[in-house]
């Protein structure tokens, strides 16, 4: 992320010099005068929206998480249409000398008003989504977690009994209801501390232990999913 910010910066600065350059060289129309006050305001609206728009892309790519960068690209795309639209009202500003500093001044503060409106609300969005997303994440963790801790024991069965066995105790996990609440809290926290024997006698090679503590995980994941299902 941090690379695509520099190759981004570099070409906003490019943009930058490249208006600031045609906005000074040039010629004023005939008949008119080029630094007015209208030039002046126009010119530092559009500044502001180009300063505003590299705020923001600092922002996004700056996480070094995919997923929240991709929860805020619509912030980047909504600063990329806030700073046309000040560019194109300023610019109408800066080479139109006959409109009045209050009229540029209104128009340039309606469009900046809408622009901080629009990226609140788009703001507001993504922190909610951001929000739901960790919930759901907190309510999946053990299920996921269990999930993966099955898969890694499966790998270290020995022999074709205890892969059977562990290819059901996976099977159940990976079919288990993922949501959790504080109601299952005990008979999750029997379900982890039966896994845990569990993973030590496949790990032990105790063909009898793994085979019972693989039928307590059963009935503890069948009695777990009855309870989901209730409670939905």
């Amino acid at each position: 992320m941090k690379k695509n910010f520099k190759f981004y910066s570099l070409g906003w600065i490019l943009l930058l010099g490249l208006f600031n350059l045609i906005a000074f060289i040039t010629p004023a129309l005939p008949d008119t005068e080029k630094y007015t006050a209208s030039f002046w305001i126009g010119y530092s609206f559009i500044t502001a929206a180009f300063i505003g728009q590299f705020v923001c892309t600092w922002f996004v790519l700056k996480e070094n998480c995919a997923k929240k960068t991709f929860y805020n690209i619509s912030l980047l795309t909504t600063s990329y249409a806030g700073m046309i639209s000040t560019f194109v009202v300023g610019l109408i500003c800066m080479v139109i000398p006959p409109i009045p500093y209050w009229l540029a001044a209104i128009l340039c503060s309606v469009i900046l008003v809408i622009n901080i409106y629009v990226f609140a609300k788009a703001k507001i969005a993504v922190d909610y989504i951001s929000h739901i997303d960790k919930k759901i994440e907190k309510a999946t963790s053990f299920t996921y977690d269990m999930r993966e801790e099955s898969e890694s024991v499966l790998a270290r069965a020995k022999d074709d009994e205890s892969k059977a066995i562990c290819k059901k105790v996976r099977d159940a996990f990976k079919f288990s209801d993922p949501m959790t609440k504080a109601a299952l809290n005990d008979i999750e926290a029997e379900i982890k501390n039966h896994f845990d024997n569990f993973k030590a006698a496949i790990r032990e090679g105790k063909i009898d232990e793994v085979s019972s503590e693989s039928e307590e995980l059963l009935a503890l994941i069948s009695e777990r999913n009855s309870k989901c299902k209730r409670m939905k």
